[in-house]
């Protein structure tokens, strides 16, 4: 099959353009950003914004898988028209390209639980998601992922917890803690999304959104089948920052310096995060398969082995 790829420059869209191109798909990558991993699909740098240049490549793909976007909680706060500018007007004209086209979407999405402009712009490109089928008959599949994490991602800009949390380690610097640690996260391991998502395309007749009649909106925002029909991938198991942290300590064998921070904006202290794979299991047989205490020794591995290109900023 012919998959577009967007944002497959970055931490999830690099996996799943090796996870295509490794069982024989033809994978092409459309990016703001250049390529910056060894690829053996073709990379094109566009923009979302150029629908002409977007048009080309949706054209000729099977599948698109929409990753592009803005990414950040608290560090989208002060930018909420630029992160809408990418994440939903760009995501729009995917959507656009794509009912002209007539190919099939997976749209990756996030749990939206904060009000941030990243997680703001993210539901509401689900929201668009909806109507476009409801509208135009589209067919798009959600896959709504929880804390990915694995190798590639990055440590500098954005800063997600993972790679913050293991280079500090590694460094002997503060191990920071935003709120009261009491948060909990759902970890699943890149590959195992790429696992899942791939599922999606296999099955994606049984996956993707159902008929526009069943999207029926009683209240503005009340979709009676929206969170049924929202794939969830994740571990099934929620743990608290504190005991990821404490398991960190455990896997890398030394006592880290944990400190505990005002929470940032954006973000809400104890949050609660765990998926419900049960769906997205019943339509394609998915299961998680990497165990939390191997994917973090093989993350922490890869940031051992990089701490060059993070010390000259290139990580």
């Amino acid at each position: 099959m012919n998959i577009l790829i967007t944002g497959g420059s970055g931490f999830i869209g690099s996996h799943y353009v090796d996870a295509f191109v490794d069982r024989g798909d033809r994978v092409t990558i459309f990016d703001k950003n250049p390529q910056v991993h060894e690829f053996r699909g073709r990379h094109i740098r566009g923009n979302l914004q150029d629908r002409t240049m977007l048009d080309q490549y949706v054209r000729e793909s099977d599948f698109v898988i929409h990753a592009g976007g803005v990414l950040g909680t608290h560090e989208t706060v002060g930018y909420a028209a630029d992160t809408a500018r990418e994440n939903i007007l760009g995501s729009l004209n995917v959507l656009d390209s794509v009912r002209q086209y007539g190919n099939r979407l997976v749209n990756i999405s996030k749990p939206n639980v904060w009000l941030n402009p990243y997680s703001i712009t993210k539901d509401c490109v689900e929201k668009f998601c909806f109507m476009y089928v409801r509208e135009f008959q589209l067919k798009v599949a959600i896959i709504k992922p929880f804390n990915v994490y694995g190798p590639r991602q990055k440590y500098s800009r954005v800063q997600k917890a993972i790679p913050t949390w293991i280079v500090h380690a590694l460094k002997g610097e503060p191990v920071e803690i935003f709120g009261s640690g009491s948060a909990t996260m759902d970890l699943v391991h890149v590959k195992d999304l790429c696992n899942g998502t791939m599922a999606v395309v296999d099955h994606f007749d049984r996956c993707a959104i159902g008929d526009s009649d069943d999207i029926a909106v009683d209240v503005w925002g009340n979709f009676p089948a929206y969170n049924r029909q929202v794939l969830e991938i994740g571990s099934g198991r929620e743990i608290s920052v504190k005991s990821t942290v404490s398991l960190l300590q455990e896997i890398i064998g030394k006592k880290l310096d944990v400190r505990h921070l005002a929470m940032r904006r954006g973000e809400v202290d104890g949050t609660r995060l765990c998926s419900n794979n049960a769906r997205l299991s019943e339509l394609t047989g998915y299961c998680p398969q990497t165990p939390l205490d191997d994917g973090l020794q093989e993350t922490i591995d890869y940031y051992r082995e990089h701490m060059v290109k993070i010390d000259n900023g290139e990580l």
